[in-house]
């Protein structure tokens, strides 16, 4: 059944006006003309500086054509000039093709070769100059800007205006195509964010029989797989800018030239029949997305990524740690992962090992016995077991770290912490949380049918709970009962219970994947609680679990994200792969987008640490996001790799553990429907409160105090 916008927490009184009056509309500055300032602020600008005696003003009136092998494909242009020496300068011979800014300029900056000496040069032309024809495409790909091609024949160049590259300059250069190229990438990702902003102000808008087109679920989710494309294109400019590395540049590129179109495209169709008229601002924007590829880079761009090495995995947290992290999975995990796998599950030694080393403590304050670090470092051990074990192992570790610690650190008593919170940290006690029941896992307040009632000693517990991880190991689980049947969300309490009571019992569970990971069933039959076994506050357990569900789906992510890219490098190693230009490219394309949804990660777990919590909109999507690219990309290796991804664990290439894994992803902490529900609440609700102001607010979130603290550090570097 489809759920109402007021269900999504935006009630009728809180809905726009249908005139839109109160939504800022986007830039009317199309996006031509802003990429044309960016490439005559940048580009044009700096080259220009290099020519040993340039007009006056000469960049205010200038057009730019670089070869392909300086460019990388920058504006579609292409650019085929070549010089000849003669007494007092030059002449120029040759074509450029599609120029931005060409038919309105006074000049033309060109980057030729002298036949034979292999050397380039950079030419000011006049565009008025003999020898010289110039035509205009129309119409023009881009609002804003004009087109054009130039064919010379024969066109004196004094010495004045030719510069030799030398290669001290080559550094210059590349840098500087670098630069324009990250700029456009950011106005492609603003395009975007605006072009979905006034999607989501539509749909919350435009009635639909009797309701709001933002009543559809099929209409929220398109809304979040859209925003979650803005998001990973800005988090991974971001990255990138303060790298400013020309692969890492190119990868970047290539990204947003793939996600921004798609994001707008969404949006487009979001508005009906209005995307379609030339006079609505939401179409023009679609013709402009349209033309990314070529602005960006082109169908030279995936040629490119090709030849690419495959990035390492991103730095997340501080050095020391990694090591310490990386040593652990190496004496006290890889050695053991085989057997687990084989023999059903970890180990309590495994435990005890984490709790030596304080992992399980990472961001519990030191008064109460934790490392008091955050949510990065966390992350990092997770991609360090990530590297050499499977997901069951993570999966075992992260419930406790990530989602029982928490909940006791936040809602636990002082007698509550002492008795198991503290014996956790240490790796002594191992807990479950008890969740998911037969009737549903995600759909929490409408399936939980597990129920405690008030009794003059305490409680009386009885009900059912499936899919448990650690249930068959675990000292202790922690409990959702309802607890006032009807009082909804408001009538759910979380239930400390040790597993040694007679009352409560545990079946181990056969899955395909998470072999390392135990699983159970368990079974409360009149199971009597103490008072003092309420965590928390009576009838609040799903607020107590909404705070910790960001930090779970985050660290979940990580684990997912870590497990596409063992598989992608094992797969490019395979000699078959590495010979076929078609499965590089792709193998590639994947890697690109991998890095993206990694820098969206680092950048929703650094909002998390300094936040002291973060925003629930980051945790669901990434959960979505994560999910489903690494499904896409373990099963796109596994056709790739062909019979080398099922041969036996251990060999090269092999992709078992990876393939069994994957399939739990789309609902392990939350289906991916029901994670796509709630961040669709999330970003309608923000598009009423924030109503008259940037729309773009929730879809290109600010940077983070430790993301500049780290960007000044490296620019000063």
């Amino acid at each position: 059944m489809l759920t109402p916008v007021a269900a999504s927490g935006i009630t009728s009184t809180e809905r726009l006006g249908s005139s839109g009056a109160n939504r800022p509309e986007p830039t009317e500055r199309g996006l031509g003309a802003r990429v044309a300032e960016a490439v005559a602020e940048g580009l044009t600008a700096v080259l220009i500086g290099l020519l040993p005696d340039p007009p006056p003003k000469a960049a205010a009136r200038t057009c730019t054509a670089l070869r392909h092998s300086s460019s990388d494909g920058l504006l579609g242009t292409r650019c085929d000039i070549s010089l000849r020496r003669e007494p007092g300068g030059w002449t120029a011979t040759g074509s450029a093709e599609h120029v931005l800014g060409l038919p309105e300029a006074d000049w033309i900056l060109c980057e030729a070769a002298e036949p034979g000496e292999g050397d380039t040069v950079l030419v000011l032309l006049p565009l008025g100059g003999q020898g010289l024809a110039r035509s205009e495409r129309k119409p023009s790909p881009l609002t804003g800007a004009r087109f054009g091609s130039v064919r010379l024949d024969s066109v004196p160049v004094p010495d004045a205006h030719a510069a030799q590259v030398h290669p001290d300059h080559v550094q210059l250069l590349h840098d500087t195509v670098a630069g324009t190229r990250l700029r456009l990438a950011r106005e492609v990702t603003e395009l975007a964010a605006d072009a979905v902003a006034a999607a989501i102000g539509h749909v919350v808008e435009r009635p639909l029989a009797g309701g709001r087109v933002a009543d559809r679920q099929v209409v929220r989710h398109a809304l979040v797989e859209a925003t979650a494309q803005v998001r990973m294109c800005d988090a991974y400019l971001n990255r990138v800018e303060s790298r400013s590395l020309r692969d890492a540049v190119l990868r970047v590129a290539a990204f947003v030239a793939f996600a921004a179109p798609q994001a707008v495209e969404t949006a487009c169709q979001l508005h009906g029949g209005y995307g379609f008229l030339e006079e609505q601002w939401i179409a023009r924007a679609y013709r402009d997305s349209v033309f990314t590829s070529a602005l960006l880079g082109g169908q030279n761009q995936p040629d490119r990524a090709a030849g690419l090495p495959i990035p390492a995995a991103p730095e997340a947290a501080a050095s020391a740690f990694r090591a310490g992290a990386r040593a652990l999975v190496r004496d006290d995990i890889a050695p053991h992962v085989s057997d687990w796998e084989v023999n059903g599950g970890v180990t309590r030694d495994l435990f005890a090992a984490v709790g030596r080393a304080g992992v399980f403590g990472v961001r519990v304050p030191v008064r109460e016995g934790g490392l008091g670090l955050g949510l990065a470092h966390g992350v990092a051990f997770i991609r360090a077991v990530g590297r050499d074990a499977v997901g069951g192992v993570s999966t075992s570790l992260s419930v406790q770290t990530h989602v029982a610690v928490p909940l006791l650190l936040e809602r636990g008593t002082q007698e509550q912490k002492r008795r198991w919170l503290h014996p956790l940290l240490k790796g002594d006690m191992i807990a479950a949380v008890a969740i998911t029941e037969p009737a549903g896992g995600s759909d929490l307040v409408n399936a939980t049918s597990t129920r405690a009632v008030a009794t003059e000693e305490g409680w009386l517990l009885d009900g059912e709970k499936t899919f448990v991880t650690n249930a068959p190991i675990a000292d202790f689980l922690i409990v959702l009962a309802r607890t006032e049947p009807r009082a909804g969300a408001l009538g759910m309490t979380f239930f400390l219970v040790p597993t040694d009571l007679p009352e409560v019992r545990v079946q181990r569970l056969e899955t395909v994947g998470l072999r390392s990971s135990h699983t159970g069933r368990i079974r409360f039959t009149g199971c009597r609680l103490p008072a003092e076994a309420v965590l928390g506050r009576t009838g609040l357990a799903m607020a107590h679990l909404a705070r910790v569900l960001p930090e779970e789906r985050l660290a979940i992510s990580a684990g997912m994200l870590e497990c596409a890219r063992r598989s992608a490098e094992r797969t490019a190693e395979l000699p078959t792969v590495r010979s076929s230009a078609a499965a590089r490219t792709e193998l590639s394309g994947w890697m690109v987008r991998l890095e993206a949804a990694e820098a969206f990660l680092d950048a929703a777990v650094e909002r998390f640490d300094d936040d002291g919590g973060g925003e629930r909109l980051d945790g669901d999507l990434a959960k979505t996001v994560s999910a489903r690219l690494t499904q896409q990309i373990v099963n796109g290796c596994a056709r790739l790799a062909g019979p080398d991804a099922f041969a036996d664990e251990g060999e090269a290439g092999s992709l078992l553990p990876a393939l069994r894994d994957v399939r739990v992803l789309s609902v392990f902490g939350g289906s991916c429907e029901t994670v796509r529900d709630t961040a669709a609440a999330e970003i309608l609700r923000g598009a009423v409160v924030r109503r008259g102001q940037d729309p773009r607010h929730h879809l290109l979130p600010p940077r983070t105090p430790t993301a500049l603290r780290r960007d000044d550090a490296q620019s000063q570097r």
